[in-house]
């Protein structure tokens, strides 16, 4: 978790809300994009790019 904190803070507002939204309150994809106005599949891949930059940023930091 210590490591995973200040990459979670670099990231933009949006993705963090929806880590958040996803991790946190453990709501589904479809339930983020109806909170957001979005589809699923947008969220999906959303999420898909985000969890991508903090796996590498965790690689780096090791």
């Amino acid at each position: 978790f210590h490591s995973l904190a200040p990459l979670i803070a670099g990231l933009d507002d949006r993705d963090r809300h929806i880590i958040h939204l996803r991790f946190v309150e453990e709501l589904t994809q479809a339930e983020i994009g109806e909170r957001l106005g979005c589809s699923q599949m947008h969220v999906s891949r959303l999420l898909a790019r985000t969890m991508k930059r903090l796996r590498a940023g965790l690689l780096e930091t090791d």
